[in-house]
């Protein structure tokens, strides 16, 4: 986990001018709806929270797209600028609003069983609330993930980038939550910070999400390229070479 929060910081003062450009202008592009949801947020107007920040996934899908493609490309040390920012968030409109809506609309689901079950003030409903936080975390760790998926995937539909991103928080779950924890601390510092948030804080997490999923990416392919190897070798020994030629499904763009 380390190791890729130290290729993300590397890379983020590599190209610090150009993502401190980014990271401005996905905040100027989110803050109105992010803004009305905050102040929406009480428990007189709670609806009116909750619409805004479905509405939110307008802006927040497209201008993801735009960071995960910047990312996308420092991690492979290609150029960048502020206009491949753009060209990111036109390209994936549509893709973007399918998977960050989906996602927000999960979220809003989770968080009203929340409010339900903690209301209920017994074993149940104590349970049901543990049960939901679980869910929650987990809703979290596919954050990471979703938006990599979106750009790196051949199979650009919705189940299979919702999937693999399922498989990933659910198949390495201590790498996911120390990579939650993690985040979520250096959000709170951003945050008291300040100018954290507005220079670099969206576009560092956005190069971080992007090398933890190539490293869960390149870890099932070395795993799988070992379980095939031993296969093709008990064959061998067995008299019956085995061909390791399997399709993969075309889900993963190989990287060169």
């Amino acid at each position: 986990m380390f190791k890729v929060l130290w290729l993300a910081i590397k890379d983020l003062f590599d190209e610090l001018f150009v993502l401190m450009g980014v990271n401005i202008v996905w905040i100027l592009i989110n803050l109105p709806l992010f803004g009305l949801t905050f102040i929406f947020a009480n428990p007189d107007t709670l609806f009116l929270a909750s619409i805004t920040l479905l509405l939110s996934i307008l802006t927040l899908g497209p201008t993801n797209a735009g960071l995960y493609i910047v990312a996308e490309r420092v991690t492979e040390g290609r150029k960048i600028g502020v206009g491949t920012f753009f060209e990111g968030l036109r390209s994936h409109v549509r893709l973007s609003w399918q998977v960050y809506g989906t996602w927000m609309f999960g979220l809003l689901l989770i968080l009203v069983n929340l409010q339900f079950y903690a209301g209920m003030g017994n074993v149940l409903g104590a349970f049901l609330l543990v049960l939901f936080l679980y869910i929650l975390l987990i809703w979290f760790g596919i954050l990471i993930y979703i938006g990599p998926l979106m750009i790196i995937q051949v199979d650009k539909r919705l189940r299979m980038i919702a999937r693999n991103a399922l498989l990933m928080t659910l198949g390495r779950p201590l790498f996911t939550i120390g990579t939650l924890i993690v985040m979520g601390l250096i959000s709170v510092v951003s945050f008291i910070v300040g100018i954290l948030v507005l220079l670099v804080t969206f576009s560092f997490f956005a190069l971080w999400g992007f090398h933890a999923t190539n490293k869960l990416i390149k870890d099932a392919e070395d795993r799988r390229a070992k379980m095939e190897e031993k296969t093709q070798q008990k064959a061998t020994a067995a008299g019956n070479p085995y061909s390791t030629e399997k399709g993969r499904g075309g889900q993963i763009r190989p990287r060169d």
